[in-house]
């Protein structure tokens, strides 16, 4: 299967997209001078037993990007076939800006997952995304998880962080008896999080805040109050905008973060 490839770079008062895909299609939204909106879809019903996804996301310097998945994962599984795999790169040049608006990953009974988000920030970069994973469906434990996180810049390493679990086999000290870990993280030099009530933050060492949330339902995450993520993110500017990047209207409703296609 082919990687997925956004790839985002100025050219003049605009930008240059390109974009391709096969398992994970990307589709531009909204464009307007250096800063584009992006869509991912499903190109089939993922992640089946054995699937391998791969998305190289390039953010050249000066620009902005915010992705958008229009679906959520569920990853099946069949013990004869073996794990999924779902691996993101993020790699953003100077002054380059990107906002992820994830949606969950659920890993059912039989489902077995390995995945990774690596982000290289360039200077001035920034970085705000939201990473949901579930252990089961309705009425399921949910299957076995391994969730890397590696975050570095220029100076070193920034966040590593390593997730391994099984639904049958709780541990204390990790996830305990939840099954929802969800997070929205923060990255980069000028970005700080919002206080959010009943979330734990993690204030990064070398700047940067991860907010999380533990519990039994996704749906009662306090994080989702800050949809849609990065309306107050700096975005880069052409001579031709009037105003900041600002797709999406604040309306408070947990969907207003969503495009519409073909707009």
């Amino acid at each position: 299967m082919r990687p997925t490839v956004v790839e985002v770079s100025a050219r003049g008062d605009s930008v240059a997209c390109a974009l391709d895909g096969e398992l994970v299609l990307p589709r531009l939204v909204h464009r307007r001078g250096h800063s584009v909106e992006i869509a991912l879809v499903s190109g089939r019903a993922m992640l089946m037993p054995g699937d391998h996804v791969e998305l190289d996301i390039r953010v050249g310097d000066g620009c902005s990007v915010r992705l958008v998945d229009i679906g959520g994962l569920i990853v099946y599984g069949r013990e004869e076939v073996g794990q999924s795999q779902w691996h993101a790169r993020l790699d953003l040049g100077a002054d380059a800006h990107l906002v992820w608006d994830g949606l969950p990953t659920v890993v059912t009974d039989a489902g077995s997952l390995t995945r990774s988000m690596t982000v290289r920030l360039g200077a001035g970069a920034s970085v705000i995304a939201r990473e949901t994973l579930v252990l089961g469906r309705s009425g399921e434990r949910g299957g076995a998880l391994t969730a890397d996180v590696e975050v570095t810049d220029a100076a070193g390493p920034v966040l590593r962080e390593r997730l391994q679990v099984r639904g049958d086999q709780p541990r204390p000290g990790i996830l305990g008896s939840h099954r929802v870990v969800d997070s929205v993280l923060y990255l980069g030099e000028g970005i700080e999080a919002p206080p959010v009530p009943d979330a734990v933050r993690l204030d990064l060492e070398r700047g940067g805040t991860v907010l999380r949330y533990l519990g039994d339902h996704a749906h009662d995450s306090p994080l989702e109050d800050l949809l849609p993520l990065g309306t107050t993110l700096r975005c880069a500017r052409s001579a031709s905008d009037d105003e900041g990047f600002a797709p999406y209207a604040d309306t408070g409703r947990v969907d207003a973060g969503r495009p519409r296609l073909g707009r």
